[in-house]
C-alpha cells in the first residue's frame, strides 16, 4: 500500500507548474518527511513526481507578537497548556520541486508506459504519496541487476545502482573539498568493476594516482590479480615514438626552424643500424654536439633544452611499461606519483600516458577504458597552456573519448581551477560536499541541473553523502554512499599513532 505524507495546499502563490507544497501528516512513530525525499500526487496529468526541496514550520499562536509576550509573561507551564495550546495549531510544510508525470500502461502492475515533463500544477486538496522502490529506480534510471551499487539513496533505504553503461559512456566528474569521500567514493566504483561479472563487461582501468592512495588494492586477496601497480621511478618514455613536435610541446620555447633540425636528428638515428634497439636523449645529445654544419645559436639551444629534459630521468630507449601489454579488460592499472613532486615530470607523464591510451584506443588495439586522473586540476587546469602541458590532450579526450569508447574521470578538489572546457564535456557529475562559494557559481554555471537550491545543499553535505547529477541519471539524487569492502591498512590510523611510531623509530 502507498504511504501517504500529507496533502496539496495552497500557500503564497503555490502550486505552480514547478512547485507545489503540502502539509505534513502528523505522526507519533517517528516516520519524517525529509529534504530530499521523493514523493507523487495523483494530477489531471498522471502522477507527479517530485523531491522535497524545503520544509516549513508555521504555527498561528506565534504569529502575533501579542501573543508571545503574554506567553513569556506566564511562567506556569501548566496554565500554559491551557491558555497556549500551541502544539495543536503547529503544522509543517514541504515544498516539492517537480520532476516529471509517469504515464503508465498498466497501473496495477506498475508498467510505466512514458516520462514526459509537466504543463498542469498539482491540485490542492490531492493526496500525497511516497514513491515506491521500484517506481523510484524506473523513473531515476538505476539498472537493479547490472548496475554498479554506490549506496542509498538519501532519505531511504533504496540502493542506488548506477547503469554502467550511461555513467561511462559520456565522461563524469568526482568534486568535492579535500577529505569530502572523493578517494573512498572511487575506491567503492573500483570494487565494483573489478568484481563485476566478466559476462557483464569491464573496461580496463587506468589510474593515476597522485598520493598513492590507491595501492593498498594491490595487497588485497581477492583483488590483487586484477591489480597492477605502476611506479614511475621507473617509467620510461621510449624517445622513438616521440615525434619532433613533442618536444615542442616539451619545450615551448623551440621555434619551428629548431624543430625542422631536430626532426632531421632524430631521423639520422633512426636511419642508424647501430641503434635499432632505441635510442635516447643522451644519443640525440650527442649527434647535434657533433654536427659541425648546424648554425651555433640552433644548437646551443638544443642541447640546453634537450639536456633539461634527459635530468628529469624519464626518457629511454624503449616505452616501460608497455602500454598494450598492461591495458587488460576487467583490470587496473594504478601509476603510483606519490614520489615524485616535480610538477613538469608529472604533467608529461600524463601527457604522454594519455597520449599513447588514445592513440592505441583510436586504433582498437587495446580494450575500451576508464582512464580515472587524481588532482585534475594540476594537469587540465583553467590557466593558460604553457603551466599544463597535459591539458590539451586531456581537454580532446573529454570531448572526443566518447566515440572510441574512451571514458574520462576527472578528480578535482577545485573544480573552479579545473578547464571549462573539459567540466563542460563531463556530462555526470558525482558531487560531495562543496562549501567554496565560487566553485559552486561555477557548478551551476556549467550544470544547468544544479539550481540554487541543490547548491545550498551541497555546501551541507556530509562526508560520505553526495549529488548524482547529468547523463547517469534521468533527474539528480542524493546519494549516501556505501562503505567499501576492503580497507587500507592505513585508514584508520591517526596522527597521534603516526607521531608515536616516528618517536619510537627515532629513539631505536
Amino acid at each position: 500500500m502507498p504511504f501517504k505524507v500529507g496533502i496539496v495546499f495552497n500557500y503564497l502563490q503555490l502550486p505552480d507548474v514547478s512547485k507545489f507544497p503540502f502539509v505534513i501528516n502528523k505522526r507519533r512513530d517517528g516516520i519524517l518527511v525529509k529534504k530530499g525525499l521523493f514523493v507523487y500526487t495523483k494530477s489531471t496529468e498522471g502522477f507527479l513526481i517530485g523531491i522535497v526541496e524545503e520544509i516549513i514550520l508555521l504555527n498561528e499562536y506565534f504569529s502575533d507578537p501579542l501573543t508571545i509576550r503574554s506567553y513569556n509573561s506566564n511562567s506556569n507551564p501548566n496554565i500554559l497548556k491551557g491558555l497556549f495550546p500551541s502544539e495543536d495549531f503547529e503544522f509543517a510544510i514541504a515544498i516539492v520541486k517537480c520532476l516529471g508525470i509517469i504515464e503508465f500502461e498498466n497501473e496495477q502492475q506498475k508498467k510505466i508506459k512514458k516520462i514526459q515533463r509537466m504543463t498542469f500544477p498539482a491540485s490542492p486538496g490531492a493526496e500525497v504519496y511516497l514513491v515506491e522502490e521500484d517506481i523510484l529506480n524506473i523513473f531515476v534510471g538505476f539498472d537493479m541487476v547490472k548496475g554498479l551499487n554506490i549506496g542509498k539513496v538519501k532519505t531511504s533505504n533504496f540502493e542506488a545502482k548506477i547503469n554502467m553503461n550511461r555513467l561511462f559512456n559520456k565522461h563524469f566528474a568526482v568534486l568535492s573539498i579535500s577529505g569530502g569521500g572523493k578517494s573512498y567514493l572511487i575506491s567503492v566504483i573500483i570494487e565494483e568493476l573489478l568484481t563485476r561479472n566478466e559476462e557483464m563487461g569491464t573496461p580496463a582501468i587506468i589510474l593515476i594516482d597522485v598520493h598513492g592512495e590507491y595501492t593498498y588494492l594491490n595487497e588485497i586477496n581477492e583483488l590483487k590479480d586484477k591489480v597492477k601497480v605502476q611506479n614511475i621511478s621507473y617509467m620510461q618514455v621510449g624517445v622513438p615514438k616521440l615525434n619532433p613536435w613533442s618536444f615542442k610541446k616539451y619545450q615551448e620555447q623551440i621555434s619551428n626552424v629548431q624543430i625542422r633540425e631536430l626532426s632531421n636528428y632524430i631521423q639520422k638515428l633512426k636511419n642508424d643500424n647501430k641503434k635499432k634497439g632505441g635510442f635516447t636523449l643522451h644519443d640525440l645529445i650527442d649527434i647535434i654536439d657533433n654536427d659541425t654544419q648546424v648554425g651555433k645559436n640552433t644548437k646551443q639551444a638544443l642541447l640546453g633544452w634537450l639536456t633539461e629534459l634527459n635530468r628529469l630521468n624519464l626518457f629511454g630507449p624503449k616505452e616501460n611499461p608497455i602500454i598494450n601489454n598492461i591495458v587488460k579488460q576487467g583490470e587496473l592499472s594504478i601509476f603510483n606519483l606519490a614520489n615524485e613532486t616535480n610538477i613538469r615530470k608529472k604533467q608529461i607523464v600524463v601527457d604522454y600516458l594519455c597520449n599513447r591510451l588514445f592513440y592505441l584506443r583510436r586504433l582498437n588495439k587495446i580494450p575500451p577504458f576508464l582512464l580515472i586522473i587524481e588532482e585534475a586540476h594540476q594537469f587540465c587546469p583553467e590557466a593558460s597552456h604553457s603551466r599544463a602541458i597535459s591539458k590539451s590532450i586531456i581537454e580532446t579526450i573529454a570531448r572526443e573519448g566518447r566515440k572510441f569508447m574512451a571514458c574520462l574521470c576527472l578528480i578535482s578538489q577545485r573544480p573552479k581551477r579545473l578547464s571549462s572546457t573539459a567540466l563542460s564535456q563531463l556530462n555526470s557529475k558525482m558531487i560531495l560536499n562543496i562549501k567554496n562559494p565560487y566553485d559552486l557559481k561555477h557548478l551551476m554555471d556549467s550544470s544547468e541541473a544544479i539550481s540554487k537550491g541543490y547548491a545550498h545543499m551541497i555546501s551541507s553535505l556530509g562526508v560520505g553523502e553526495m549529488l548524482l547529477t547529468g547523463n547517469a541519471v534521468n533527474y539528480p539524487i542524493f546519494i549516501d554512499i556505501r562503505e567499501r569492502e576492503y580497507k587500507s591498512k592505513i585508514e584508520d590510523v591517526t596522527l597521534s599513532q603516526v607521531c608515536l611510531n616516528w618517536q619510537n623509530k627515532q629513539a631505536n
